[in-house]
């Protein structure tokens, strides 16, 4: 069974969600949902992940981590820390390879 993974807005690149199809995921994103998220707040998009069953991508870890601690009952939250700094932050091929690893 793939892991389905939600790409929150601020995770959302063509590349990234084609990356991890290429690598087996099921991968929605906000513009999926009926009616669409994009935009829509942190709240929103953890509440639909949560009813749906599906892990959120995030490159914003501190808001989720305040929603995870609120309701700590959830598929999980991937928080990738990014900086925009190419020395430290992930690749894709990074993302996957973390994300496998924890599967």
């Amino acid at each position: 069974m793939s892991l389905s993974i939600y790409l929150d807005d601020c995770a959302f690149s063509y590349r990234l969600r084609q990356v991890l199809l290429d690598a087996g995921y099921t991968v929605i994103i906000p513009a999926d949902v009926d009616p669409p998220l994009t935009g829509a707040e942190d709240e929103l998009h953890f509440a639909h992940t949560r009813a749906a069953g599906w892990v959120i991508l995030t490159y914003n870890p501190k808001d989720f981590r305040k929603l995870h601690k609120l309701i700590p009952d959830h598929p999980g939250i991937f928080a990738i820390y990014h900086d925009n700094d190419l020395n430290r932050d992930m690749t894709y091929a990074d993302i996957v390879r973390a994300i496998r690893n924890l599967q």
